[in-house]
């Protein structure tokens, strides 16, 4: 199934491709490499592309429905989007998932540093803060001014982040003292303002988790170097350590919020991220193996005609398929389609899954020269395993659409 586009959806994706092509792609070796942080190209990105003005849009949007002790939905969203780049609704819901796919297309790692500044930093900040927090903190993320990081898992408490979270928040007068770490946190080692998740040990507040807004310079605060990892090597990941980080009380974000369905909303929203960037691999090695199979010749002939070569490329594309009706089915319904936990779990489990699976495949096809750097899918397989990892792994997505489906 190809997506049949109009002059404006068509020219929305080639925008994005040849900017993610020629302006970021000539730096992902350097990125991949340590050499080069993503976060200026992260600027340019949002200069070239005027993306300051559809955030602030988002932004304005989201936080006037809160203070209305309302809920904003997906169509109004697209609705105050398509104001700043006169589209239409349905045009604006495929914006925002092809502006993804075609990142990811280029670099995952550049996706997955992006989308935890902007996304669970600010996103969070701006759906739960209040109006000083979100002018203080939320919009300087939105403008790239700063970098964000959303500070959830720990060294005990990965799949199990409520009950095993071990980060304490002590009230101390108009300040809260945090104590702990977090690890496995995107654009730690660089990041100039955390959400940190505490368990509030005193108070009417007595053992709930809340998150708190820590900026970098706080005494006490202190990030790990990067981390060296399989994959996602151009999105630096550390650890952040707090030493009794004194923090003003109202930096406890929008006053406090109710623990679980804060962290479960903010996941579901993680989880829909790396559904699309699952397919935005997917899709990029598809391609790759398939040009290559008609392009290689063995025995005096394509690849391609060898009914082995053809099977794993009609698999690859079954899966390619599949992945594209999940991630598109809001602009393919043409209209905002309600998710439940259930649905994002099952997106993200499905994507992630057969976004590795595409990506390995690539590498079969391509044999020896699947193996080799140059040739990129390679560097896709590796980032593409993380997505089965974060966000919650594939057995807790299981888990969690089980207990979903089974409540009575």
């Amino acid at each position: 199934m190809e997506l049949e586009l109009n002059d404006t959806e068509r020219m929305l994706r080639d925008t994005f491709r040849d900017f993610f092509t020629r302006e970021i792609e000539p730096h992902v070796p350097a990125m991949e490499h340590g050499e080069l942080l993503p976060y200026d190209l992260m600027r340019d990105m949002h200069r070239t592309l005027g993306l300051d003005a559809m955030l602030s849009s988002a932004g304005g949007r989201r936080e006037r429905a809160r203070d209305a002790d309302a809920s904003p939905d997906a169509d109004a969203d697209a609705g105050t989007d398509a104001g700043a780049f006169g589209l239409d609704a349905n045009a604006a819901r495929y914006a925002r998932t092809t502006f993804t796919v075609e990142m990811a297309r280029v670099s995952p790692s550049f996706t997955l540093s992006y989308g935890a500044s902007v996304g669970l930093f600010a996103g969070n900040v701006l759906g739960k803060g209040t109006a000083e927090q979100i002018e203080r903190f939320a919009r300087p993320v939105l403008r790239i001014e700063k970098i964000g990081a959303w500070g959830l898992t720990e060294p005990g408490a990965g799949s199990d982040a409520l009950r095993g979270m071990r980060t304490t928040a002590r009230r101390d007068g108009d300040q809260y003292l945090l104590n702990g770490s977090k690890t496995f946190i995107t654009n730690a080692p660089y990041a100039d303002v955390f959400l940190i998740y505490a368990r509030v040990s005193d108070g009417s507040e007595h053992g709930a988790i809340q998150p708190f807004i820590v900026e970098r310079g706080t005494p006490g605060l202190s990030t790990g170097p990067p981390m060296k990892k399989m994959g996602m090597r151009g999105s630096p990941t550390g650890e952040v350590f707090l030493d009794d980080v004194r923090v003003p009380a109202n930096q406890l974000l929008g006053g406090g919020v109710g623990e679980r369905d804060h962290v479960k909303a903010s996941l579901a929203v993680e989880r829909g991220g790396l559904s699309v960037m699952s397919y935005g691999i997917a899709e990029r090695c598809f391609e790759i193996a398939r040009d290559y199979a008609r392009e290689r010749r063995q025995f005096g002939q394509p690849i391609a005609n060898f009914q082995l070569v053809q099977g794993r490329l009609a698999r690859m594309y079954v899966a390619l398929s599949n992945c594209r009706r999940i991630v598109y089915a809001d602009w393919l319904a043409g209209r905002p389609l309600k998710e439940s936990l259930a649905d994002v779990c099952a997106g993200k489990l499905y994507c992630a899954e057969m976004g590795t699976f595409v990506a390995f495949e690539a590498i079969h096809v391509l044999a020896g020269n699947g193996y080799m750097e140059e040739y990129v899918v390679e560097r896709l397989a590796r980032d593409a395993k993380l997505i089965e990892l974060g966000g919650g792994t594939t057995e807790m997505q299981i888990l969690t659409m089980a207990r979903e489906l089974l409540l009575v």
